[in-house]
């Protein structure tokens, strides 16, 4: 290890083995003198093996060196983030609508706009248009503005107004409740940088894949060469082309059941509940094989994830498979009344979807005389453990981060207030030659959309002011939760259920008010999430701060007008068909329409549902489950330090606890085949292969399924056509809607014409 003594004399040798850019200047900085050593330790340890926590991946593809020189807000900056945040608000918010549920991929703006970059680069004349080589600092700053504009989420609530409150909310009026849901995020994400952007600990190891890329692309001189940009390259290709089977020739691929294959002949329903998941909400998928990287990195990419969160995540979908059965064979909550999987509200007993239009009256208040007419609805016990295992995750994470992280909690708390931050991690203070943006240009924004969304409430009389204030309160509480536990261990903290509870709590009975406070409480969150990673990746790419923030804005205001102005246009001219449950082959609601029953359920029976001695109280009481498990275990750890008890998160696997209750689940398995490969074997036995590969190959993998993906939705999926183009069917392109065997090979009852005969001889 290089060590300090002597700095002067030594300075030269360490700077040429790291190749770091020091200050020609006959004095050097000792902050210059300390970069130059920890860049020299850093590429002397490129090969060691990652903690288990994974903070020191960051030191393995992430360089120190910085060139200020590199311009970032150039015509080309504008030109193509104008173009790419256009895209992606239209896009975005058309996917919305679409029958198809597809997400607008980070990979997919980031080698758009490289090829673009790359391309302006030599067509441009030299000079103002086109300053030097296209850069990293550039070419990250469009992707965080394009994914800015591509978050314009109070359009769900909009369209919800629309279609089932008849009510269009004013223009003006639309905008600002756009920007005000998202420009509060800003406020908070800037207010929170001290404590979840500049530490050490904060890593984000979310973003590692997308920053690898970033590094490999512009080949920085930390040991990145043009081999690894061609592995990359050919890898996006190879999958993008393997991916057709999977996705559209072969979709039997996307899951296979060895066991339901081999006990078929025993035509057993459980067996499928238990063993199949290929199709949607047919069952758990245990020791299903998938071939299809876009099943398998569906819930995260498993190759990101560290081992000591991969470890949680395990824990917590085994005691999913091991409760979801239990509740639902013992008839907990008449289980068996209802689906065995699935996010729907059902009507009492049955498994006839609730009708929720019968309990509203004329002002869509909750009539709860027809509620006693109608009775409560029900759920499927897996939806109620993944309502308790989300409640039991948001206490948790706060009692897990006092306990384990007390001390940097409170100097990340002091820090913001103090002059001279303690904050010492290398890739922070590499920044300190850049202007800062100001506290005060944070709390001015926070200050002036915090009274905008006010005005917005008292405007269309949907929230009261002091309601308001108390989703906001929320908001900046789960901000630093949310973002503290993605910082750290890369699983966010989704708090949507958990707000629409409190505010039903609150303000019963009224649904509108629960989808304006469920916005500023939770959606500002989402976005004040989104954008503290942003932050972390605009510090890794030694973004200056004050262009990423106006990068970040500039996204926000293209994508707040086009979202609001298309979502308009979209509901306008489908609302007939945005209704009902089928949609059409072009045009679906069910996105508005799921969050228009929760604002129902949730801000309409939370109390007669969840409170004590209400049908499902166990979901109120996992809020103190959450609270005092993680004590247990801090306070076990403590008195038995070496069994490895600090591993143990309780709010990743509550995270997981209902992991199996909806969608597809064949492809959990080998979820954790590829985490335990890549995550234990290669992490500690192949750690050169590891450190160089792993994210790259990571990102490849993403971007190709991703390419295929779209070009699969735009060609043959129907997304601007009349009808798709369905595959022939032949063997691994079964027709199981019309077989007795799903696409998995697993028994699907309902479909078997003998089960069907005794049903008939049975109601006779």
């Amino acid at each position: 290890m290089v060590q300090h003594h002597d700095v002067q004399q030594d300075l030269k040798q360490d700077v040429q083995i790291a190749d770091f850019p020091i200050n020609e200047k006959a004095e050097t900085s000792q902050e210059e003198v300390d970069l130059a050593v920890a860049e020299a330790e850093r590429l002397a340890h490129l090969d060691d093996v990652v903690d288990d926590f994974g903070f020191e991946m960051v030191t393995k593809i992430v360089t120190l060196e910085d060139d200020e020189t590199m311009p970032v807000l150039t015509f080309r900056y504008w030109l193509i983030a104008t173009c790419l945040s256009v895209l992606a608000a239209t896009l975005s918010t058309i996917y919305a609508y679409k029958p198809q549920i597809l997400v607008l991929p980070t990979s997919f703006l980031l080698l758009v706009s490289y090829f673009v970059g790359k391309g302006l680069e030599r067509i441009l004349p030299k000079g103002m248009l086109n300053p030097g080589p296209f850069n990293k600092k550039e070419h990250s700053l469009m992707v965080v503005t394009a994914s800015s504009a591509s978050l314009a989420l109070a359009t769900e609530l909009i369209a919800s107004e629309y279609l089932f409150y008849n009510y269009t909310v004013p223009t003006g009026v639309g905008i600002l409740l756009v920007m005000s849901s998202q420009f509060i995020g800003y406020g908070f994400a800037g207010f929170f940088r001290e404590s979840l952007v500049y530490p050490r600990k904060a890593y984000y190891p979310n973003t590692l894949a997308n920053v690898t890329l970033y590094e490999n692309l512009h080949g920085s001189s930390g040991g990145i060469s043009k081999k690894m940009t061609r592995y990359f390259f050919i890898l996006v290709v190879a999958t993008s082309i393997y991916e057709w089977a999977p996705q559209y020739i072969a979709p039997a691929l996307q899951g296979v059941s060895i066991i339901c294959l081999a006990t078929a002949h025993l035509k057993n329903p459980t067996i499928s509940k238990v063993f199949g998941g290929t199709t949607s909400n047919e069952g758990m998928g245990l020791f299903a094989l998938s071939f299809d990287w876009n099943a398998i990195a569906a819930q995260g990419n498993p190759m990101t994830f560290p081992w000591s969160s991969m470890i949680n995540v395990g824990f917590g979908v085994l005691m999913c498979t091991i409760f979801m059965p239990y509740l639902y064979f013992s008839n907990t909550w008449n289980a068996q009344s209802y689906p065995w999987m699935g996010l729907g509200i059902y009507s009492p007993n049955s498994q006839d979807l609730y009708n929720q239009s019968a309990i509203l009256d004329a002002n869509n208040n909750v009539n709860f005389d027809a509620v006693a007419k109608q009775g409560l609805p029900g759920m499927s016990s897996a939806y109620v453990l993944y309502i308790m295992g989300g409640n039991i995750m948001v206490t948790a994470s706060i009692t897990h981060i006092l306990c384990w992280y007390w001390k940097d909690v409170k100097e990340g708390l002091v820090n913001i207030f103090s002059k001279e931050s303690t904050n010492k991690d290398p890739y922070h203070t590499v920044m300190h030659k850049y202007p800062e943006v100001p506290l005060w240009w944070y709390l001015t924004i926070l200050g002036v959309f915090f009274v905008l969304g006010m005005v917005v409430c008292v405007v269309t009389k949907a929230l009261e002011w002091y309601m308001y204030i108390i989703a906001v309160i929320f908001a900046l509480l789960f901000v630093f939760v949310s973002g503290f536990m993605l910082a750290v261990t890369g699983v966010g903290v989704p708090v949507g259920s958990v707000v629409q509870m409190i505010g039903g709590f609150i303000k019963p009975g009224n649904p509108v008010a629960n989808m304006y406070f469920t916005l500023f409480g939770s959606t500002t969150t989402t976005q004040a999430i989104t954008l503290l990673s942003d932050l972390k990746v605009g510090q890794y790419m030694k973004i200056p701060p004050r262009a990423l923030l106006v990068g970040q804005m500039y996204g926000t205001f293209i994508g707040s007008i086009i979202g609001y102005f298309l979502t308009i246009s979209i509901v306008t001219k489908n609302a007939d068909v945005l209704v009902t449950v089928e949609g059409s082959t072009q045009w679906n609601g069910a996105t508005v329409q799921d969050y228009n029953s929760a604002a129902i359920t949730w801000g309409g029976l939370a109390k007669q549902m969840y409170a004590p001695g209400a049908p499902y109280a166990i979901v109120f009481y996992a809020f103190f489950i959450g609270i005092i498990a993680p004590i247990i275990f801090f306070l076990a750890h403590k008195a038995v330090p070496h069994i490895g008890l600090n591993y143990l998160n309780v709010a990743i696997m509550a995270s997981y606890l209902g992991y199996f209750c909806s969608g597809s689940n064949s492809s959990v398995f080998t979820y954790f085949l590829v985490a335990a490969y890549s995550q234990f074997y290669l992490r500690k036995f192949k750690p050169q292969i590891f450190n160089k590969y792993q994210f790259i190959t990571a990102a490849g993998l993403d971007a190709g399924n991703n390419l295929t993906v779209l070009i699969v939705a735009l060609s043959v999926g129907g997304i601007f056509t009349s009808n798709a183009i369905t595959f022939p069917w032949w063997l691994l392109n079964p027709n199981f809607i019309d077989l007795q065997w799903y696409q998995d090979g697993c028994y699907q009852q309902l479909n078997d014409p003998d089960w069907i005969a005794t049903q008939n001889v049975t109601s006779i």
